[in-house]
């Protein structure tokens, strides 16, 4: 990369200098992460962005990379509403990461974490979900009424589950199948 992409890609223009529109272009893009479910493909592509911008920032700031550090997320229970608040006390843990975090590779490292939380907690319930209706591309089920389901049946066999849990799990599955496939 060269100054002048490098000046393209942080809108230099827009900006007092290289801090600003790296802090600027990274709060914004954390704002989308924050805001969105976790839908590997989408977040690939902030990722990108993210590690484009870091490299623009590091040419234009003349600055050295830095190491960054995550603890990687594991998903353990007994059951499936241990099994769901374990994966979702990961979940909370790196978003907070996200949110908290000033530096893309920080983020880009939270973003694999998070897919990799979610990859974790679909080996559960690996089925054929093409005999399940699926819900609405990127629109979850509430947590809270998951892990009411989760609780009601949490040592029920997976076949067994509701078809709300079946459709819920199988729009992860959905969602994670490019993640696979890499």
């Amino acid at each position: 990369m060269d100054q002048k992409k490098a000046e393209l890609l942080l809108r230099l223009n827009n900006y007092r200098d290289c801090h600003e529109a790296y802090e600027t272009i990274i709060f914004e893009i954390k704002s989308m992460l924050l805001n969105q479910g976790i839908i590997p493909k989408v977040m690939r592509k902030r990722q990108e962005r993210l590690l484009l911008i870091h490299e623009a920032y590091l040419l234009l700031a003349i600055q050295k990379e830095t190491a960054t550090h995550t603890e990687v997320p594991e998903v353990n229970g007994a059951d499936w509403e241990s099994l769901f608040l374990d994966y979702e006390k990961n979940k909370s843990r790196l978003k907070r990461e996200i949110a908290t975090s000033s530096d893309a590779k920080s983020i880009s490292l939270a973003i694999d974490n998070l897919i990799l939380n979610q990859l974790n907690w679909s080996a559960y319930f690996d089925f054929d979900y093409s005999k399940v209706e699926l819900p609405t591309l990127g629109k979850e089920m509430d947590s809270m009424a998951l892990l009411e389901l989760l609780k009601e049946h949490k040592n029920t066999l997976l076949q067994e589950l509701p078809k709300s849990v079946k459709s819920e799990f199988g729009r992860i599955l959905k969602n994670l199948e490019s993640e696979k496939q890499a």
